[in-house]
């Protein structure tokens, strides 16, 4: 209830708990990213973050304000292991795949600060793409379990539309397959990165 409908980690926040709970409940959500870097640009309608995970990995996610919806773009991996020549994300190499707890948290923390107020107004999440770093298809099982958890309805989530999520890939097709086959109705997106329509 607080972590999905209240959108906090804060311990101390949650006073309807006794302070006993409280103390246990502090072993039980260790912060699992943490932002190092935040940068605002367009008159702060976009801000990005650079995240380090607990062991020291850093990825990052960019929040952007617009007249009709707030939209957060999410990494599924610590760069990239696609190596496309055009990216510098990819030519950087995988570092790893993140855990489904660490896209949810860039995701709920995405959501605490569009409501806030960090864009300028106060606004609600409304759309989440997978297109930060790494390619989500390569992180299936914790990408997917991040989808579910990002749209199943509060307590259980954060309630956001399955139609407002995208999943970005550079084509895994067997992935493509067994997404499709999930039945979860999210936006898939294909990047075809190649000089002219022919090839494309």
């Amino acid at each position: 209830r607080h972590y999905f409908g209240r959108l906090t980690a804060d311990v101390d926040a949650m006073t309807d708990l006794p302070a006993a709970a409280r103390d246990t409940l502090r072993g039980l959500l260790p912060p699992l990213v943490t932002p190092v870097l935040e940068q605002a640009c367009d008159d702060g309608a976009t801000r990005k973050t650079l995240w380090k995970g607990h062991d020291g990995t850093r990825a990052e996610s960019v929040l952007m304000g617009y007249p009709d919806r707030a939209t957060v773009c999410v990494s599924s991996q610590a760069g990239c292991g696609m190596a496309c020549p055009f990216c510098a994300t990819g030519q950087g190499g995988l570092e790893r795949n993140l855990s489904t707890g660490e896209i949810v948290e860039q995701v709920r923390q995405a959501a605490a600060a569009a409501r806030d107020g960090a864009l300028g107004t106060p606004m609600r999440l409304s759309n989440v793409v997978f297109m930060g770093m790494g390619e989500p298809l390569a992180n299936y099982k914790r990408v997917v379990a991040a989808v579910r958890r990002i749209t199943a309805p509060s307590p259980d989530g954060l309630g956001i539309s399955a139609r407002g999520v995208t999943v970005s890939t550079v084509g895994l097709v067997p992935a493509i397959d067994k997404l499709t086959a999930e039945g979860i109705p999210v936006t898939l997106a294909v990047s075809l990165h190649t000089p002219d329509d022919e090839l494309r």
